[in-house]
């Protein structure tokens, strides 16, 4: 039975292309629930269709060591120097005050099936904890990235008609697909094994993912500078804190632009078109099929470690517009949504599993103004 939510505020249409509209709905008044928990993380999913894990990987009878995932780290930076990190430059970086983590990269640009992508090799039990927790709880996407096949993005899968468990050619050699995953590390379309990276001329230690949670992070990005020196990248990947909403917004569409903030290069318009096909505004809140709530669909096992409290009363409510969009941002941007074209197909593509639902999404984001 679906739960309808009452609305406080007539329709608002927004202009769209082609002669049409996209209707943008009034808030509800922010409802309670305690929905049953869900055995498995899972991914927030759109009535029509069943969930999906972040991460997918093809089965294979070798089965390497990788260490057992035990900590999620948040990545604060990503760091790419002018040229391979040296070890003391490693040993400075980690003993940077309040440094919790660190993982190198080696990144580089290959030649996949005749175009270039940018491929990292890595260490797989230190990668894994700066991912996206359903990516990081993958054994089988690690193992395969340790057996030396590729990993890669759910853009790179689409646009290059990459099919998991299929061979492509990179830089002359043959190899496996392994897995497709999210892994929201900008300009990373493809992940190995440092072995193969390096097999594929790819140079050691040329960029690394830092986390320092409980520093400043005008003050980390001083501190990182003096071990790398001034000439070095250093992208900020930590998410945004933004405080709870100042009025609060009066219809959806105040709602998704204010939700943006959230993630900085995410168009309000992505937002608006996944709650349009999610709930449609809001008017059909579930649970769907699948067990999803709310106006964004959030499964209840993925809004525990993803839900926000988005309008600071205290708590963070699946059912609440104010918080569910807003945690909707948080998540497309972890998911990379902010990186790109590639990036946002990869980000939607988490958000359900579907190659028509990231098509319908975008399609539809493009037509509201």
């Amino acid at each position: 039975m679906h739960v309808r939510a009452r609305l406080v505020a007539a329709l608002l249409a927004v202009t769209a292309g082609a002669g049409t509209t996209a209707a943008v709905v009034g808030l509800p008044q922010p409802r309670q629930a305690a929905p049953a928990p869900v055995a498995a993380p899972v991914v927030p999913a759109a009535t029509q269709q069943q969930p999906s894990p972040l991460a997918q990987a093809s089965r294979s009878r070798t089965v390497p060591v990788v260490r057992p995932l035990t900590t999620l780290r948040t990545p604060d930076l990503l760091v790419t120097p002018t040229r391979p990190l040296t070890p003391p430059q490693l040993t400075a970086l980690r003993g940077i005050r309040r440094m919790s983590g660190l993982t190198v990269l080696d990144v580089g640009t290959v030649r996949l099936g005749g175009r270039d992508v940018r491929l990292a090799g890595v260490d797989p039990s230190q990668l894994r904890q700066f991912t996206p927790r359903e990516t990081a709880a993958s054994d089988p996407l690690w193992q395969a990235v340790a057996r030396g096949e590729l990993a890669v993005t759910y853009g790179l899968a689409h646009s290059r008609k990459l099919t998991l468990g299929g061979t492509t050619r990179v830089a002359g050699q043959p190899l496996r697909i392994g897995a497709v995953a999210v892994y929201g590390v900008p300009g990373v379309d493809v992940v190995t094994s440092r072995a193969t990276a390096r097999r594929l001329g790819v140079e050691p230690g040329t960029a690394v993912l830092l986390s320092a949670p409980t520093r400043g992070i005008s003050a980390l990005r001083r501190a990182v500078r003096e071990v790398v020196g001034d000439g070095a990248d250093v992208d900020v990947l930590r998410p945004v804190e933004v405080e709870a909403y100042r009025g609060k917004p009066r219809t959806y569409r105040e709602l998704y632009i204010a939700s943006a903030r959230y993630c900085p290069g995410l168009r309000w318009q992505v937002l608006a078109a996944i709650g349009e096909v999610e709930s449609g505004h809001g008017r059909n809140m579930g649970p769907s099929s699948a067990g999803a709530l709310g106006p964004m669909q959030f499964l209840p096992s993925t809004w525990a470690f993803s839900g926000v409290d988005g309008d600071g009363d205290g708590k963070a409510d699946i059912m609440n517009p104010f918080d569910a969009v807003p945690a909707a941002a948080l998540y497309l941007c972890r998911a990379g949504a902010a990186n790109g074209e590639q990036g946002l197909y990869d980000a939607v593509f988490s958000y359900n599993h579907a190659d028509w639902y990231v098509k319908k999404v975008l399609d539809l984001a493009a037509r509201y103004r």
